[in-house]
Parts: structure tokens; C-alpha cells; sequence
């Protein structure tokens, strides 16, 4: 893939950088630097959400959208053991989970922890578990809930993977984050062509990195009854319905890299 060496650079921080959803605003802040020297004005609303604007004096208005955050868990309960059972903030996938590393985000700063599983040898296909919300578990090493607590962890912190972003075989971009933060470097780098090929604009374009859909839409909600746009284009990622046990009779044909999928009508 051909891209712009400072834009990829955007891309690559902008991905490894946790923002999940309620917390964006780590992500937000590289995203406005990025985008400040391309627009004639920025704001924040009062949940997080960043928009720049070109041509603010317009009447008629144009937005361009993605949503900011990424999904996560938040720490549920402590066992008197030390181990912690997790609920989600947005859609994460417990199937997924065992094995996997994490940051829990505390007090005191990121604390690694392991998504617990039996070992395969303590299996049985009689009683063979199925990882669920219930049963999943993180050690982060302590073996009392006071020492849990000593760490800087408590009921309500922020749990995310630390996966950061790689290119496959210079054909895919893989990062945990890539819904939707893909979608915040796209409406990024229309502000950024539109400024060095000096493109003027007979109308307000709104380039507007939303907050919380994973939890409800609820950021783009927000703003949509700040700006009160005519037409607004709304970017997110979609399936690659070539994979396996994938139905495209119920998901679609698309693949990557036969270029973007539209989707229209009156509610997506």
C-alpha cells in the first residue's frame, strides 16, 4: 500500500493509542493535532466529541463521521483470591478472551494482566467449558483482593488488549481499534487533501469524530442536534463476507480490497 509517510505515522499512533468507549479523549487529542493545521475552527462538545470545521459561516452543512472509541471491559468484581471478573463496555467477544493479555487501566497506571483458562489436558469433551461473561477471569498476579487493590485496581476500571498495529504482507492494516478509528483517519485525510490541493467548498464541512457509539450511538446523537447538518456521510467498517462461516446471503458480498462498500436506506 502507497501512503502519505506522515499520514501512516498518524494512523499507526492514533490505533495504539487506548481510547475505548467513555474514555476517548487520549485518542481525540492525536486526532485534533492531526487535523488543526487543516481546518478553519475546532470543537469539543460536552461528551467528547471533536469536530473541525471548514467554512463555520455556511448555512448549509456537511458532515463527514466516524466514532472514536474501541471496545473494552470494565472490571466487575474482585475474589477474595485476587482474580477479577469483567463486564463489557461495548460489544466485546468472550470467545476471544482466554489467553489474551491485557492492560488494566488503575489507579496507579497500566497494570498487564491474562485472560485465565483451563489448560487443554484439564479438559474433557464431557466438560468442555465455553467461555462466557460469567466464567471468564483476569490474574494480574495477586493472590488477594488487597493486594488487587494495592496495584491501583478497583470495580470500574478500564480494561483493554494491548494489541498494536502491523501491516499483513503490505496488503492489510491489523490493529485492534481499526472499528472505527479507521473511519477517523479516512474523514481526517479528506481535511488534509482538501487543504494541499487547495480545494474550495461552497458549503460547511463538519469532519466529526463521534464518541460512545459502541455503547449506543450516543455521541453522534448529541451532535448531530448541535451541528443540525443538511446531509451527513457516515463512515464504519463492515465484514469481509469471503471468510469462512461467514452467510452472504444474510451478510452481503464484499471483500477487502474491492474498495469501499455503500450501504443505503432509510436505516442502515
Amino acid at each position: 500500500m502507497k501512503f502519505d509517510k506522515k499520514s501512516l505515522k498518524f494512523l499507526e499512533k492514533y490505533l495504539n493509542t487506548s481510547s475505548p468507549t467513555g474514555y476517548e479523549h487520549e485518542g481525540q487529542k492525536i486526532w485534533m493535532d492531526y487535523i488543526k493545521p487543516y481546518v478553519d475552527k475546532i470543537e469539543v462538545d460536552h461528551y467528547g466529541t471533536c469536530y473541525g470545521i471548514i467554512n463555520p459561516e455556511a448555512e448549509f452543512k456537511v458532515v463527514i463521521e466516524a466514532h472514536a472509541d474501541e471496545i473494552s471491559w470494565y472490571v466487575n468484581y474482585i475474589t477474595d483470591d485476587g482474580l477479577i471478573y469483567v463486564i463489557r463496555n461495548g460489544g466485546s467477544d468472550q470467545t476471544i478472551a482466554p489467553s489474551k493479555v491485557v492492560h488494566i487501566h488503575g489507579e496507579n497506571g497500566i497494570v498487564k494482566g491474562v485472560f485465565g483458562w483451563p489448560a487443554i489436558h484439564t479438559r474433557t469433551n464431557q466438560n468442555e467449558p465455553t467461555p462466557k461473561i460469567e466464567n471468564i477471569f483476569i490474574d494480574c498476579g495477586a493472590t488477594s483482593k488487597k493486594e488487587v487493590e494495592e496495584m491501583g485496581i478497583y470495580v470500574g476500571c478500564m480494561i483493554t488488549y494491548p494489541d498494536e498495529f502491523f501491516e499483513m504482507n503490505n496488503r492489510y492494516f491489523v490493529c485492534r481499534a481499526l472499528d472505527n478509528r479507521i473511519g477517523g483517519f479516512m474523514i481526517a485525510e479528506v481535511a488534509r487533501l482538501l487543504k494541499e490541493n487547495k480545494k474550495l467548498l461552497p458549503f460547511g464541512l463538519y469532519i466529526t469524530n463521534s464518541v460512545q457509539e459502541e455503547v449506543g450511538l450516543y455521541g453522534a446523537d448529541m451532535i448531530a442536534d448541535t451541528i443540525k447538518p443538511n446531509i451527513a456521510i457516515v463512515t464504519d467498517v463492515t465484514h469481509d463476507t469471503s471468510t469462512p462461516m461467514i452467510e452472504k446471503k444474510k451478510e452481503g458480498d464484499q471483500k477487502c480490497g474491492d474498495g469501499p462498500v455503500v450501504f443505503f436506506a432509510p436505516s442502515v
